[in-house]
């Protein structure tokens, strides 16, 4: 799979696949899929050469990033990029609060608050970063911020 390489703010440059794997559909976006056929998805787009993974807060209310924890264990942490997106909180609800319900099955009952704000952004980013189980992520996006 070609590489692209795009500058980095900051030191040195970052380099990605052209094709990336986009995680929704591992926070069950509109159908539930076993954690075994997550991992099996995972695995077989690394096989295939995919060194970029995008994810969100918001698929499956943290299950997507959850999922891909121990796929990403299991790799050197300079061997992929890694994205994920903030302006959305994860709050614990009762099940018949959460966000999502219809378009998101089987996950965490859970309830997204819009937070923006710096100390949002800090604390979504830095829920992401337990949930994905990894010490950086190399680029972050803001989640429909319109």
């Amino acid at each position: 799979m070609k590489t692209r390489h795009f500058d980095r703010i900051g030191n040195g440059r970052i380099s990605f696949t052209e094709l990336g794997f986009g995680a929704a559909p591992l926070g069950n976006l509109y159908r539930a899929v076993s954690d075994e056929d997550a991992n099996a998805t995972l695995e077989a787009a690394w096989a295939t050469g995919c060194r970029y993974y995008d994810t969100a807060p918001l698929y499956g209310l943290g299950l997507s990033e959850t999922r891909l924890n121990p796929f990403l264990r299991g790799k050197k942490r300079d061997d992929y990029v890694l994205s994920s997106k903030v302006g959305r909180i994860m709050r614990a609800c009762p099940p018949e609060e959460r966000t999502g319900i219809g378009k998101f099955f089987d996950t965490p009952s859970r309830r997204e608050v819009y937070d923006y704000s710096y100390d949002g952004v800090m604390r979504s980013f830095e829920a992401s970063l337990e949930r994905l189980g990894v010490d950086r992520i190399d680029i972050l996006f803001v989640h429909d911020v319109d």
